[in-house]
């Protein structure tokens, strides 16, 4: 078999078959072996980008759930790209598999942190790639979920700590008790339809105003 198309004829059945990926490979017969498999084992294609710039363009294009980056690449290795692919702060990881012709130890080092998910070395076996597709895919959604859960919850301390400093305001400057505090905000925030946050933010602003 050619290394130039490193790939069975058969291929097993993914089981996420809507996962839309982008494949990263400047050897255009290699880029074709890998369309073939994919599109055979029933994920969709949705792109070939042939150079890491181009990678990271049509990644932010065509918005895929995955992205298969080869290393060595023109104009932009498959490192530089990863980095530059899940460098948004807030924004969900697309997972990406390297496939590549090197298995150096410090390329996988430098991958680490870049939203890389798996690494696999042409030449590539059909049996290899869809499970580390179907592991990548799973992970990346235990990682976004996690930041999603960290996130609201930074939001609710956030939100806390604003209500609590504004209470403080009305029990100190209206002599009221907590109890009674909360209910003037909770009965104002439903006059004025804002959330609670909003107008504990409002009313601390007001009395830095004044101070």
């Amino acid at each position: 078999m050619s290394p130039k198309n490193p790939f069975r004829v058969s291929a097993p059945r993914a089981s996420t078959p809507s996962l839309r990926i982008l494949l990263a490979e400047d050897d255009r017969s290699v880029a074709d072996g890998f369309r073939t498999i994919l599109q055979n084992a029933g994920y969709r294609v949705v792109g070939v980008a042939y150079n890491g710039v181009e990678a990271v363009e049509k990644t932010a294009q065509l918005n895929p759930n995955m992205v298969l980056m080869d290393i060595k690449m023109p104009l932009m290795d498959g490192l530089e790209a990863a980095r530059q692919i899940n460098s948004i702060p807030g924004k969900n990881i697309i997972p990406i598999i390297l496939v590549t012709a090197y298995a150096e130890k410090h390329l996988v080092e430098k991958a680490k942190g870049r939203g890389i998910l798996g690494y696999l070395v042409k030449p590539v076996h059909v049996d290899d790639l869809v499970p580390a597709i179907e592991m990548a895919q799973s992970i990346a959604q235990t990682i976004n979920a996690l930041e999603g859960v960290v996130e609201n919850l930074s939001e609710e301390l956030e939100a806390r700590k604003l209500l609590e400093r504004a209470k403080g305001i009305l029990m100190k400057h209206l002599s009221i008790d907590e109890e009674a505090a909360m209910r003037m905000m909770q009965k104002e925030s439903r006059r004025q339809r804002i959330k609670l946050k909003e107008l504990a933010r409002a009313i601390i602003a007001s009395h830095s105003v004044l101070s």
